[in-house]
């Protein structure tokens, strides 16, 4: 699930792990960004920078400590928890990480988990109670042909100084901006998520992104949390959508939203992705 604004091999899932990936403290967490930024130095001099981690990268525990320190805020979830949901997807996850600069703290992150051979995590959980959804139900409404073209948005999550309005709302649309670039790079023609209530709301209204309830799903309860939304999202249609949505602006209204928008949809004010493998 993602926090409000908010793959399986045996190698890296092992029962000994008990989630210690995700229990970094904030002082390790700083010096392990302070290691990555010597690493791989990012270019530019814009205050945060951008990396993209492979989940069987070591410095990819950056970023699920992230996704566990706002989870356990906003749902109780423990590194356990975290485990015992994320595991068997870790292969094949990778994050996009926003650091910052200026402190050389990580600020937030998004987690992409891939197609596999055990799905994506979305879809899997939306086959189970309460909606069970069938797989090729999914597949069938939203025309969806392979899932290797196909994205879950497996996590969002911005630590607490980088939230809200006091901060722009920088970090947070710059991971989706970093997302949608990606995506489109790679050819990528679909992404599930599941999403609480406020992000969906969020993404929809204020940014106009063209999610949709999978299948014409109903909310529902998801982890203890109510008003669940099942996302869908056609990649190709963000663009269209969102510049649309500026077209009916008043002239107002565009001049002060147009930063966060066109951070998502044409990576404005962006900075350059480091891929680290």
């Amino acid at each position: 699930m993602q926090a409000t604004l908010a793959f399986e091999h045996t190698t890296t899932h092992r029962t000994s792990d008990r989630g210690e990936r995700y229990a970094l403290t904030p002082v390790q967490m700083h010096e392990q960004v302070k290691r990555l930024m010597r690493e791989h130095p990012a270019p530019g001099d814009s205050r945060f920078a951008a990396y993209r981690i492979r989940g069987t990268n070591p410095f990819s525990n950056i970023a699920r400590s992230i996704e566990c320190e706002v989870f356990r805020r906003f749902f109780g979830n423990t590194p356990h928890d975290m485990h015992q949901s994320y595991g068997a997807y870790e292969d094949h996850s990778h994050f996009l990480l926003a650091v910052d600069r200026q402190t050389q703290q990580p600020a937030g992150t998004l987690r992409v988990i891939e197609s596999s051979e055990i799905g994506l995590k979305s879809l899997n959980d939306v086959s189970e109670d309460p909606l069970r959804l069938p797989l090729q139900s999914v597949l069938d409404y939203h025309r969806i042909d392979t899932l290797d073209r196909c994205w879950d948005v497996g996590t969002l999550a911005v630590r607490k100084p980088y939230r809200g309005e006091d901060n722009a709302h920088f970090v947070g649309t710059m991971l989706y901006g970093l997302f949608h670039g990606a995506a489109c790079a790679e050819n990528i023609d679909h992404a599930v998520a599941i999403l609480d209530g406020h992000a969906y709301k969020q993404l929809t209204e204020m940014l106009a992104i063209p999610f949709e309830a999978i299948a014409g799903t109903a909310p529902f309860e998801y982890l203890g949390a109510k008003g669940t939304r099942a996302a869908y999202l056609k990649i190709r249609r963000v663009v269209p959508t969102v510049e649309k949505h500026m077209d009916r602006m008043d002239s107002v209204t565009r001049a002060s939203m147009r930063p966060f928008l066109a951070r998502v949809i044409y990576a404005e004010g962006l900075p350059q992705l480091v891929d680290v493998r």
